[in-house]
């Protein structure tokens, strides 16, 4: 009987082992079971390029701030230069990061320096904040309908 019992337990052991492992295997960016929650974390300005190409030569700083927002840094050493900083983190680890520089002479704007940019904001682009993955959209989508159909 005792051998039975131990048999049973062994088992046992090795099904939750399996199981567990199944779950973790879900998300190819976890790396375990134990593993805290980590989400998006998008951080500073969203800037497009259709942002920047409104911006030009001889604008003042008030029509800057009007159409690409406040600057993320505004250093006190460098009065002549407003940088516009996005960077965007993946639950992974991976991130992703966007400069823009604006720099003015005389309060007026005298150059920009742009990395890589959306075209516009694009509602698959996972760093537009409030950016929902198409799945979670269809699933929510459902179960409004079938509220409503339950209504």
């Amino acid at each position: 009987m005792n051998e039975h019992v131990g048999r049973w337990r062994a088992t046992a052991c090795v099904a939750i082992a399996v199981l567990a492992g199944g779950c973790a295997l879900q998300r190819p960016d976890s790396s375990g079971l134990l593993e805290p929650y980590r989400t998006d974390l998008p951080q500073g300005n969203y800037v497009t390029r259709e942002m920047v190409a409104q911006v030009r030569a001889g604008l003042s700083r008030e029509q800057v701030r009007a159409i690409m927002g406040a600057p993320l840094l505004n250093s006190l050493f460098r009065e002549d230069r407003w940088d516009y900083v996005f960077r965007y983190q993946r639950p992974n680890g991976q991130a992703e990061l966007r400069r823009v520089v604006v720099r003015f002479k005389d309060d007026r704007v005298a150059s920009i320096d742009a990395d890589a940019l959306p075209e516009r904001e694009d509602s698959t682009d996972p760093a537009l904040p409030g950016y929902r993955p198409p799945a979670v959209a269809q699933d929510k989508a459902a179960t409004g309908a079938a509220q409503e159909g339950a209504k």
